[in-house]
């Protein structure tokens, strides 16, 4: 019969019995070693940044932060988190291990970096995360700040304008709603930023049948892409957005077209011409799918109840509807703050 020498346990408190005869090395983490919750008071491994039992954050020992994982999960669009925008790379930042830091394909991070522009590469739940990813990238080679949903505020969207004055150095936009004229010195116009509001809807109606099979009696779908401009001034983080509909156009003049796509497209050349010392952004159309991966157009889908097509048929109505009006919002306001960020 064999014999194996008695191994104690060591009784010492929140760290298991070390086994010889099954493990090489001890893998638990000192008494000394575990963190207090400072909102439940319960004890956690160092190598956590939230606590395992309430979810509440963790302080980060230096010694332990590479052990922990910068991104915990991936936020849904109606939560508040962090961004991290990627500013530029060395010549030798490793991208490879970049992508499996940030659990995506590196074909995601090459085209982030092909992009030429900032743009978020990650969105996280807290700060201290946001933190933890950053100096991660740096030490791969990376540039990059935080930036917080709360700062961008794609949920309270630029103030609508009706129409706008160039005159005597001074460009007055008036709002759609008040009809109150803001006037805002042409050199202290800092950004202006042309992009795409694109929202599509489907009409769904189905019949449920037996065992629980779908079929689907009607589809009805339209999408619509709008273009529109950001204006912001200096000390102004809202801004204004000129839309399609609803937007006098007579400040062109004579250079005054039959198309509102066209007119738009001569009015932010004319808002450049006069106001020289602003920023002209012209590319979101071109990084919309890229930064998407990031931050998600809006979907939805609602019920409609029992609806009727034609006769003899009836189903459960629904809408499937995508906006990305938020994202676009977001990346306006991302021009804006690294704007402001360059003082």
């Amino acid at each position: 019969m064999l014999k194996f020498p008695l191994v104690m346990a060591d009784t010492t408190e929140n760290q298991p019995a070390f086994d010889p005869l099954i493990q090489t090395e001890n893998i638990a983490f000192k008494a000394d070693e575990m963190i207090d919750c400072e909102t439940c008071s319960r004890k956690n491994p160092p190598n956590r940044s939230k606590c395992m039992y309430c979810g509440g954050a963790l302080a980060i020992e230096a010694e332990f932060a590479d052990q922990i994982s910068p991104i915990s999960r991936k936020l849904e669009a109606w939560e508040k988190g962090f961004n991290v925008i990627l500013l530029s790379a060395n010549s030798d930042a490793d991208a490879q291990k970049a992508a499996t830091l940030l659990q995506v394909e590196l074909s995601f991070i090459q085209t982030i970096l092909s992009a030429g522009t900032p743009l978020p590469i990650a969105r996280v739940e807290s700060l201290i995360e946001a933190d933890l990813l950053m100096n991660r990238l740096t030490d791969l080679g990376f540039a990059c700040s935080i930036l917080s949903d709360e700062s961008l505020n794609a949920n309270d969207l630029p103030i609508r304008a009706s129409g706008v004055d160039i005159s005597d150095g001074v460009i007055s936009i008036i709002d759609f709603n008040t009809r109150e004229v803001t006037a805002i010195p042409a050199d202290e116009l800092a950004l202006i930023v042309t992009g795409v509001l694109s929202k599509s809807k489907v009409d769904l109606l189905e019949k449920k049948g037996r065992g629980g099979t779908i079929k689907l009696l009607d589809e009805t779908e339209t999408a619509s892409d709008e273009a529109v401009i950001d204006i912001y001034s200096r000390s102004d983080a809202k801004g204004f957005r000129i839309n399609l509909a609803g937007f006098d156009f007579s400040c062109l003049g004579e250079s005054k077209g039959l198309l509102a796509s066209e007119n738009i497209r001569r009015l932010a050349v004319l808002l450049k011409e006069n106001a020289p010392n602003a920023r002209l952004i012209a590319d979101y159309v071109s990084i919309r799918h890229t930064v998407a991966d990031v931050w998600e157009v809006d979907a939805r889908r609602d019920a409609k109840g029992r609806q009727r097509a034609g006769f003899g048929r009836a189903g459960f109505g629904s809408v499937a509807s995508t906006s990305n009006v938020r994202q676009f919002t977001k990346y306006s306001r991302l021009q804006w703050q690294l704007l402001k960020d360059e003082g």
